[in-house]
Order: structure tokens, then sequence, then C-alpha cells
């Protein structure tokens, strides 16, 4: 039944309170399932709604623009974008929005046909974060004003979002960080807290005349109804500007397990970065696609 399925067990109903995320914010889980890169070592212009503490390789004024999109089995569409911008030696402010629509959902009475239109169904957010460094630690927060519509069910909620990363050495790095997290600090089934170790195997090695790294990551997810996710991944990156990832996740969803696989692409070409990746998706419900493109307007 497409989406329908999926937000049902998840609990998609009314949610009173306005310190904690609406229900239906645990759809952004089908858009992380795209991920070649743990949420919580995710890097760059786009990676401020998964880790607030991540940040772009270089200083400078960096916005992007992703779009995510499932097979019609699931249904579900959407787009995320960040702004950031330095505002000190160490410290930077961005602001993030989002929005996930699910499609195809329509009324019914009692014939198979259609009566009266579709149903809107969406989950958006939009947020301010900020940095701060600390030699080799970075620790960041975004606040997010979250907006859901189910019909005409219409529910808004506060998440305050923290992380932090540490480069431990010039080649290990180490970082956490929570989706999600309701402002009171409550449990919520719709909040992940993420964890990783990034460790740099091979570092500008020359392969054909072109420098080459080789990277491995492991990344864990833990939900708050004690599920818990564990994923590997490997990144190989020539000459700064073209770069390829591929993981494999342990998926936990209705007291079931299965490996997910994801495969990302990475282009730079100047000033601009474009990132292509596409997974079996969430609970292996069709293929999940995103596709991001990045600007460095000052640097």
């Amino acid at each position: 039944m497409r989406a329908i399925g999926i937000l049902i067990p998840l609990g998609f109903v009314a949610v009173p309170a306005l310190a904690q995320a609406p229900a239906s914010a645990a759809l952004w889980r089908v858009a992380a399932a795209s991920l070649a890169v743990p949420p919580a070592l995710q890097v760059g212009p786009l990676a401020l709604a998964w880790n607030p503490a991540a940040r772009p390789a270089t200083s400078g004024v960096y916005g992007g623009l992703e779009m995510v999109h499932t097979s019609n089995v699931v249904g579900i569409s959407g787009f995320s974008g960040d702004l950031t911008i330095d505002v000190g030696q160490q410290a930077r402010l961005g602001l993030a929005l989002g929005r996930l629509d699910v499609r195809d959902l329509v009324r019914t009475s009692t014939s198979p046909g259609t009566v009266a239109g579709s149903i809107p169904v969406y989950i958006q957010y939009a947020g301010v974060g900020g940095q701060l460094g600390w030699h080799t630690v970075v620790a960041g927060a975004l606040l997010r004003v979250n907006n859901e519509r189910f019909d005409v069910i219409r529910e808004t909620g506060l998440t305050f979002d923290l992380g932090i990363s540490w480069s431990a050495t010039p080649r290990l790095k180490l970082a956490a960080a929570t989706h999600f997290l309701p402002v009171d600090f409550s449990k919520q089934e719709t909040t992940d807290y993420y964890a990783g170790v990034e460790y740099e195997l091979i570092r500008s090695a020359e392969v054909g005349g072109i420098p080459t790294s080789v990277t491995a990551r492991y990344g864990v997810t833990y939900r708050s109804y004690d599920a818990l996710e564990h994923g590997v991944s490997a990144g190989v990156l020539l000459g700064g500007y073209v770069g390829l990832d591929a993981a494999l996740t342990r998926e936990v969803a209705y007291g079931m397990h299965q490996w997910r696989p994801a495969l990302g692409l990475f282009l730079k070409v100047g000033r601009y970065e474009v990132d292509i990746a596409r997974s079996s998706g969430l609970n292996d419900l069709g293929a999940t696609y995103r596709v991001g493109l990045s600007v460095a307007f000052v640097r």
C-alpha cells in the first residue's frame, strides 16, 4: 500500500507535545537509508542536518540542495538544503531546511475508486545551527521547528540536536550526533542516536599518477525503541575531485533484520560539488535515490 505501510507501524498519529518531533519525522530514516557514509561521519555543506558538528573541508560560505526519491512502492520524495557561513576562526552558523512528501495516497469509500482527490501527507522542518571548534574538536547544535500534515491533522514540534566530531589523529576521526532529539530530552521513538569512527588507511598514494586516498568507516545507529543498527563503509578519493563510497548496513525493523547496501559517487568541479547515491531502501521496500548539489559561494 505504498508509504501507508510505513506510516502505520511508525505510529503516525497526532503528537500533542510541542517539545518533540511529530511522529512522521521517522520518515527521514528513508532518506538516511541512501547515505553511503554513516550519518555521524557526514561532512560538507549538506551534512548539517545529520550531524550539527559537520563542516565543509575549507572555510567560506557554502550552500547545498539535495533531492530524495523512492520507488512507487514507498512513494516518498522530498528535499533538504543547508547554508553555512563562517563567523569566526573556529565558529560557523547554518540554516537547514527539509521536506518529505508521501505521494499517491487517495481517498476511497466502499469502492476501490478514488474520492475527492489525494490525501496531503508531508513532514517538513526549518532549523538554525551553530558550531564551535577547539583544536581538533568541533561541537555543534541545531534547533529545528518540525511540522507535519496527515490529511486534516497538523502538528508542530521542536527538536534540539547535538553533535561532536573529534580528529584524534590526522587519520582517525570519531563523531556522534542526535537526530530529532526533543527539546525536553524525553524518550521518543522518532529520535536516532548516531556514532561513527573513521580511519584513513591510505593517504595520497600515487595510482596512475593520481593522488589516491582510501578510508574505512564504522557507524552505529541506536533508536529509542531499542533497535540497534551497525554499518561499515569504505571510500576511495581520486585527486580530491572524484570519490566513490560503498556501505553495508545491518538494518533492524519490525523485529527483523537484513543487510542493506548503498553506493555513493562524489564529483567536484571548481566550486561545485555533486553527490549521487542509491540504496536498496528502508527495509528493502524498493530503491532510494539521492542527488545533491553544493556550491562554495565564498572561499
